[in-house]
């Protein structure tokens, strides 16, 4: 296990915070668990998140 600390906007950290909270109590398995399925999902898309990074935003 391995603790890190990220800066994000305020609205992004309570809604990371909720979904796992939700997750959780919902499947019930360690909050550590439920933030690594959750990482792995985003890791999943990485070149979709990296597209959306690069592009020019939509006006």
């Amino acid at each position: 296990m391995d603790r890190r600390s990220w800066y994000m906007p305020v609205e992004s950290a309570a809604a990371l915070a909720q979904l796992v909270d939700d997750l959780h109590y919902t499947t019930r398995r360690p909050k550590h668990e439920v933030l690594a399925a959750i990482i792995d999902g985003a890791l999943a898309r990485r070149a979709e998140t990296q597209k959306k990074l690069t592009d020019p935003p939509q006006r």
